[in-house]
């Protein structure tokens, strides 16, 4: 299974339209998203992926606004969570979270074999048996370009898409 993975998308609907693109071409199969969304009109954008991926996962970021209204524009489609959330998707045990040290520290727990993180507008990948992502900014902002992941689940390989 071919996940998409963004953070810090902070309503850049540009870059949003450039991920769904690369996560359209690449028919993932599920998008999980780190947190800072924003505002419930991201999923203008963000709903085209429905068509070939039949879910969204996401955590609330600190600055996520209308919490309400995200839920709501994203129900049926997206699942929201504040602060850690838990799932198995292809046989991997996933844990995402927005904030880097809470998520340093499930990593370090070795229950899970990935574990996505945002915030920080840095992308980061360590790996071993395990692999620790923060797919860094979709948006750009605070960061040296603008870039989303995408993770094969069968075999742990990341691939770091840079959307210009």
């Amino acid at each position: 299974m071919i996940i998409g993975v963004m953070s810090d998308s902070h309503d850049h609907l540009g870059n949003i339209s450039k991920a769904v693109a690369a996560f359209t071409e690449r028919k993932i199969g599920a998008l999980i998203h780190a947190g800072d969304l924003c505002s419930p009109f991201v999923f203008r954008e963000l709903d085209r992926l429905k068509s070939f991926c039949p879910a969204m996962y996401a955590v609330f970021g600190n600055n996520d606004g209308d919490r309400v209204l995200l839920t709501e524009k994203g129900r049926g489609f997206c699942t929201f969570r504040d602060g850690a959330m838990t799932l198995e998707l292809g046989g991997r045990r996933i844990a995402v979270m927005h904030y880097p040290d809470v998520a340093e520290s499930l990593y370090r727990s070795g229950d899970f074999d990935l574990v996505v993180y945002g915030h920080s507008h840095e992308a980061r990948l360590d790996r071993g048996e395990r692999i620790l992502l923060n797919p860094g900014s979709c948006a750009g902002y605070l960061a040296d370009r603008a870039t989303v992941a995408v993770v094969d689940l069968d075999s742990l390989e990341v691939e770091r898409i840079e959307l210009v």
